[in-house]
């Protein structure tokens, strides 16, 4: 370029924007971080008084929440079956109970203590408000077969709780309180649907207090171990459960505008503490580094925060939008966990980045950690530059060699090295592991949530178990057809009705129907019209049928082969199926439908985010294909362990079904995927920093592994402590997410991230930073990273062959070099340019020339620095 033609803006004659060098990193200047920074740094006392104000008030509001979750949500609203239901609660007074009250006798139920007990019971409970259609072993004559059991020592009582969720659970309280009776001679136990979502609220809230219990000693514990500091270690914890309340508190927020499943309280909690303590952990260890090179508090908190601040801000937000994927099932329950967890990862958030600056700057020295063991720094002392410190390294010379190639740091930097010197053997040998895991998924069968995810012990599970095991009648079995504005009373549409109902009931795997003109088996009736009749007519004309398979499985083969051969039974009039076997039917075909766009948004959001964070589009592609090997191994694990049962210790006090329930894999995908990709960026961040500063792509994934390991290996013991308190549940699909996160982190640690990754780099090498031109560009203006390594990039024969690395290395203050004195651009928002000479010294040239040149274009110091003294 000749001289005196700049290239850009402030470039000075020669073409060269010349800057100070200066030992601060290149960070922006202003914004959200140095607000942050400011705050944390001038106001820490201002800001954890708000805050604790703000706990204090939320706690409170945050203890209520129990009342306010939704404890369905597993069927789609628009759904045929889920009209059909609404149809029966709307129309039908008479319609199928939802309610089923055993009474269980030791010495027969036929007695006369249980008797009258029976009888009493089923005339109080007829007079109770919001129960309709009373039925029992003791009012139905010709009848009572089908509710007394196949030993003689229990009976039933069936009926229906009308209104809405919240009514029908309130109205079952007050009818426990008045009806539920353990005696020596009677037990009067409640199951169905309701009783269902009654034990499963009171088991979640009883598994959440034994998690907070449990898991909050124990995360400190790992860290007491990592850090030494009793107050280094207890910070995180309690930021964790600052963000816990404040998460409660925005769900029960959420949960007055849109339902939120009461089993998404548990793990999504958890998931906020397990993030909020990560997200310390990070900025904590970036805060202690910057110490050890001898900034001061405040300063280094600065650079923390507008660093790995960064990072950790845009980590939240790639954890958030893949939760964001629930959001694309037409299921409650799922996008209650979509809201839910975007509104804890906020939470998490806000506490990482603006409790605890805060809570450093008040406690001092205290903070300072005695033995940081994984968080991969030494102690800032240790680094000080004092005299001392200086003599003491000198005199420990030897020792402190030894004793760093024992820390992790090493260790991890030493795997790294080992795997990509065979790249193949051990890649190769960790897919083989991997594939081998996630063989079992192609066993995988789904079923919807019902009494089975709770534990064998619970009461409506015994009652639901017992119907569909020791009676003829089977509650939970039953398949409500609703035909909505045909009155059965009209003689032609009974003759239909009929018609349709002979049809249906010829249907292989059909045991009876029942309708308002009789019941039908075989293609026959084989009952006349009951007395009750008008209990099959609706408010508004309408009639449904009552159909009984003689399969107690909803799951089944037989089950989905017969629901589809009643459809396929041709009617007058439309017919709308209830009832869960076509509830999981129309489920799963909707969750099949809105897959592929979940699952390509979370992708396409993820490419997008890991681009503008590295600049390559071959990494993005290697996080993702890595991912989805590691998550196909977890769901094998999964299905080996809770729905064929072969890990005993994981599934104690649970049933095993031979099913996994719908919606857990979907959940998995979204929460792991998520959590995967945080550690991801934590260590792409370090290899590319290491990257660009020497362009040796062996030893820049060898250095940010050793970097990053020690921290990351903290981090997933943290969350593998929640998760392990969130297994203790005896909620099935919560243990089995519990257990597949904690599965999932280990994983990701140990097989991803220390022999996947190393090994993939290795084979890539410089393609590892690939991208096209264009996309380059893009990067470049736009794209996201924590900052630059500290100190000038290396002058090494990688750097000066890479097409990857940006030309010239982007050094912030001129250098000199052999051939003679060159200036370069800093960090800054300036594209790269051509190597630009300030002035080159031949052999010949009178260096008195030269000086007066040199001094000329640099300020004294700058002289200072490039004269080489």
């Amino acid at each position: 370029m000749a001289v005196g033609a700049p290239r850009w803006p402030g470039a000075d004659e020669y073409g060269s924007r010349l800057e100070t060098r200066s030992d601060e990193p290149r960070t922006q200047r202003g914004g959200l971080f140095a607000l942050l920074a400011g705050a944390a740094t001038t106001r820490p006392w201002r800001v954890l008084t708000i805050a604790g104000l703000l706990l204090v008030l939320a706690a409170p509001w945050a203890a209520g929440i129990f009342g306010h979750l939704a404890v369905g949500g597993f069927y789609a609203p628009e759904d045929p079956a889920a009209r059909a239901e609404a149809l029966l609660d709307s129309e039908f007074p008479g319609a199928p109970p939802n309610v089923a009250v055993l009474l269980t006798a030791a010495g027969g139920i036929d007695g006369p203590t249980p008797a009258r007990l029976g009888r009493d019971l089923t005339t109080q409970l007829s007079g109770e408000a919001g129960v309709t259609a009373v039925v029992s072993y003791w009012g139905q004559a010709g009848r009572s077969e089908l509710f007394r059991s196949r030993d003689g020592r229990s009976a039933l009582i069936l009926f229906r709780l009308t209104g809405t969720e919240d009514e029908v659970q309130k109205r079952l309280d007050q009818l426990y309180e008045k009806y539920a009776h353990r005696g020596p001679g009677v037990q009067v136990t409640f199951g169905g649907a309701p009783a269902t979502m009654r034990d499963v609220t009171e088991r979640g809230r009883e598994d959440l207090e034994r998690a907070e219990l449990v898991t909050a000693p124990l995360v400190f514990a790992v860290l007491l171990y990592a850090f030494g500091g009793v107050t280094a270690a207890l910070l995180p914890v309690l930021v964790g459960g600052s963000a816990v309340i404040a998460s409660i508190a925005l769900l029960r927020v959420l949960a007055e505008m849109t339902p939120i499943s009461v089993f998404s309280l548990n793990l999504t909690t958890a998931l906020g503490f397990a993030l909020a303590v990560d997200y310390s952990l990070f900025i904590l260890r970036r805060f202690w580094e910057e110490q050890r090179n001898g900034r001061t508090r405040a300063d280094s908190l600065r650079v923390s925060l507008q660093t790995a601040g960064r990072t950790v801000l845009f980590s939240g937000v790639t954890v958030a939008l893949s939760l964001t994927g629930a959001l694309l099932f037409p299921l409650p329950y799922l996008r209650s966990y979509a809201f839910a967890g975007v509104a804890v990862v906020i939470t998490s958030e806000v506490a990482a980045l603006l409790l605890l600056p805060a809570a450093i700057m008040v406690l001092g020295d205290r903070i300072d950690a005695r033995r940081q063991r994984w968080a991969g720094v030494e102690h800032p002392a240790r680094h000080s530059g004092s005299m001392a410190g200086t003599l003491g390294r000198r005199d420990r010379r030897g020792r402190a060699g030894r004793r760093a190639r024992r820390e992790p740091g090493a260790v991890w930097a030493g795997i790294a090295r080992m795997v990509m010197t065979r790249p193949l053997l051990f890649g190769g040998a960790a897919v083989a592991v991997m594939l081998i895991l996630a063989a079992p998924l192609r066993d995988l069968t789904v079923a919807l949530a019902d009494d089975t995810v709770l534990p064998a012990t619970s009461e409506s599970h015994i009652v639901n178990d017992a119907m569909r095991d020791d009676f003829a009648i089977c509650l939970p079995c039953q398949i409500p057809l609703v035909v909505p504005g045909v009155d059965a009373r009209d003689p032609i549409a009974a003759a239909q009705l009929s018609g349709y109902a002979v049809a249906v009931s010829a249907v292989p795997g059909v045991a009876r129907v029942d309708t308002a003109a009789g019941s039908f088996a075989g293609g026959h009736q084989v009952m006349p019209a009951p007395a009750d009749g008008g209990s099959f007519i609706g408010v508004h004309g309408g009639t449904w049928l009552s159909l009984w398979p003689d399969h107690p499985d909803a799951v089944s083969a037989e089950t989905r082969e017969m629901i589809g051969r009643i459809r396929a039974v041709p009617s007058p009039f439309p017919v709308y199926a209830g009832g869960i076997a076509p509830h999981l039917l129309e489920t799963r075909d909707k969750v099949v439908r809105s897959l592929p766009r979940a699952v390509g948004m979370v992708v396409l959001v993820t490419f997008v985010l890991l681009f503008l964070f590295t600049g390559s589009v071959v990494l993005p592609i290697k996080a993702l294909v890595l991912n989805a090997l590691n998550l196909a191994a977890v769901l094998g694990v999964l299905v080996l362990v809770f729905q064929e049962g072969h890990v005993g210790v994981l599934t104690e006090g649970l049933q095993i079904s031979g099913t996994t329930e719908l919606t857990s894999p979907v959940l998995m995908f979204c929460i792991a995927f998520g959590l995967s990709m945080d550690y991801e960026i934590f260590l792409l961040s370090r290899i590319r920093e290491e990257y660009l500063r020497t362009g040796n792509n062996t030893r820049s994934v060898a250095r940010g592994l050793g970097s990053t390991g020690p921290l990351i290996t903290c981090a997933a013991l943290a969350l593998i402590v929640v998760m392990i308190g969130v297994a203790t549940s005896g909620i099935s699909i919560i243990r089995m997410v519990g257990v597949g996160l904690a599965v999932a982190v280990i994983l990701d640690v140990t097989v991803v991230r220390a022999i996947l990754v190393p090994a993939f780099m290795a084979l890539a090498g410089d393609y590892n930073w690939w991208a096209p031109r264009p996309l380059r560009l893009l990067h470049e203006r736009y794209g996201l990273h924590e900052g630059h390594a500290e100190g000038h990039p290396e002058e090494t024969g990688e750097r000066a062959e890479s097409e990857f690395l940006p030309r010239p290395a982007r050094w912030n203050y001129p250098v000199r070099t052999e051939s003679g004195f060159r200036a370069f651009h800093g960090w800054d928002r300036y594209p790269s340019v051509e190597i630009s000479e300030v002035y080159r010294e031949p052999s010949s040239s009178r260096p008195e020339e030269s000086s007066a040149k040199v001094s000329a274009l640099f300020s004294e110091e700058e002289s200072w620095a490039l004269s080489g003294r």
